[in-house]
């Protein structure tokens, strides 16, 4: 299966397929046969993966970089690591960068690709789930910062991306829900029929049936390619709305250190709170606050380390990129499958929807 993001001269293919992770060398090979590769990955990948990457490495004479696991090393530190292992190896600005994990080393060795000699060439070949159906695609790269989440990075739309779901076996159970809570996030904003087809499907995606779960992924990408079509740098509204949840989400991973909080983790309570602030707000018929209702008790709420303090929270929630002229721009459900863009929610509605999901 094969998808393209339409972008003009920034175009690039989407390849999804069980296996097709082995083909990686041969495809590039073609694409790029004058470029030198360099491969980052973190120590979990690398362990996990070795003999692949082994495989890799001589048949792309790729030179390879471990950063460490988690979203703790999100930062500028590590981003600086990979720019000093890119300039010792004497990479040229036709080189491609490999980023093999989740996302955040598909955020941090994108941003990298993106500063490394004004712009380097990226690929992006995502490990989770949450990485397979959301960040690898649509180009945003960045680093987190103390007061905030992807505060320091850039737009660099990969060359290729590359779903192989067969990764998705080694990834932990606990990974595997906090990347289908992005998978779910879809539901709310990709129209009716993704609604009703996650819905449907959630059981056997949530078993990890192969067919149906492939099915989800695929919808997924092609929900966020075609809003990225339409709106590449986030200035024309509709790409915001690929953050449903996300304001409160960043707010609840920064609150808890971007230590003990999965992101997908953090993205499932912040749809919740989105969903609780557009019923608070008015913007829900009885009907669809019971369909999303039923939505909800889907999944098991994923465990808090405690419950946050809901000012607090509240007051993080400023520190968003969304953030404009001082105001919180909320991703808000209005009816299943759509969703909405609002900057005049009451500071008291935003704050009775926190206090009545987590508080």
């Amino acid at each position: 299966m094969e998808f393209t993001v339409n972008l003009g001269k920034r175009s690039y293919p989407i390849l999804l397929e069980n296996g097709s992770a082995e083909k990686l060398p041969d495809e590039l090979k073609k694409l790029f046969p004058k470029s030198r590769f360099a491969l980052v990955t973190n120590t979990t990948i690398a362990g996990l993966y070795r003999e692949l990457i082994a495989g890799w490495k001589p048949a792309l004479d790729a030179v390879v970089y471990e950063m460490p696991d988690g979203e703790e090393y999100k930062t500028i530190g590590t981003w600086n690591g990979i720019l000093d292992f890119l300039l010792a190896s004497k990479l040229e600005r036709s080189s491609i960068v490999i980023a093999l994990g989740g996302g955040v080393v598909g955020d941090v060795a994108g941003f990298a690709a993106a500063t490394f000699l004004r712009g380097v060439g990226v690929v992006q070949v995502p490990t989770t789930l949450l990485a397979m159906v959301d960040s690898s695609v649509g180009g945003k790269t960045a680093v987190d910062h103390p007061l905030g989440k992807n505060l320091i990075g850039a737009f660099h739309q990969p060359k290729m991306v590359l779903v192989d779901n067969a990764f998705l076996a080694t990834l932990p159970q606990r990974e595997f829900m906090s990347g289908y809570a992005e998978l779910f996030k879809y539901a709310f904003i990709g129209g009716r029929e993704m609604f009703d087809f996650v819905r449907s499907n959630h059981a056997l995606m949530e078993k990890k049936d192969p067919a149906v779960l492939l099915a989800g992924i695929s919808r997924s990408i092609a929900v966020k390619a075609g809003v990225v079509e339409q709106d590449e740098h986030e200035t024309g509204g509709l790409r915001a709305l690929l953050n449903f949840g996300h304001t409160f989400a960043h707010a609840l991973e920064r609150y808890f250190d971007f230590k003990e909080v999965l992101h997908g983790e953090a993205v499932w309570w912040g749809m919740h709170c989105a969903i609780s602030c557009a019923a608070l707000n008015g913007m829900l018929t009885d009907e669809t606050a019971e369909l999303y209702g039923g939505m909800r008790k889907l999944m098991p709420d994923p465990r808090l380390p405690e419950r946050p303090a809901v000012r607090r929270l509240y007051d993080m929630m400023f520190t968003d990129k969304k953030v404009t002229g001082g105001a919180l721009r909320l991703v808000l459900p209005t009816e299943p499958g759509t969703a909405v863009v609002r900057g005049d929610v009451p500071a008291e509605t935003v704050l009775a929807s926190i206090e009545e999901v987590l508080g």
